[in-house]
């Protein structure tokens, strides 16, 4: 399963659009087995893959302000404003995240480096 925590948008405004997802990958077990990152195109490709391989999601997302995951559908991204940070949900930013990651002291970093 993929946990889709954050969201990076681009910085300048015609490319709002064009934005990046952090995600924990989530074993089996319930642990987290890796942490990743995905643009727009390559979420959109990976959960209708899902969906054409065993019929459902296996893609989460963790809104801002809910105290659990929903999953992410094929029809979030066309129904959702297109002026909205996701097509799927409120995802907290990255620097958000990170403030809870501190909060929990994690000891860890998530950043962009491209």
């Amino acid at each position: 399963m993929f946990l889709a925590v954050a969201v990076e948008t681009h910085k300048h405004p015609s490319k709002k659009l064009d934005y990046k997802v952090w995600y924990l990958e989530i074993g089996p077990n319930g642990k987290v087995r890796g942490v990743g990152v995905k643009t727009r195109e390559e979420l959109v490709q990976s959960v209708f893959e899902n969906y054409r391989k065993v019929g459902k999601t296996h893609w989460r997302c963790f809104q801002k302000d809910r105290e659990a995951s929903t999953p992410i559908e094929i029809y979030d991204f066309i129904a959702m404003n297109s002026l909205d940070n996701t097509h799927f949900g409120n995802l907290p930013t990255l620097c958000e995240f990170q403030t809870t990651l501190d909060a929990l002291k994690a000891n860890l970093e998530l950043r962009s480096i491209a």
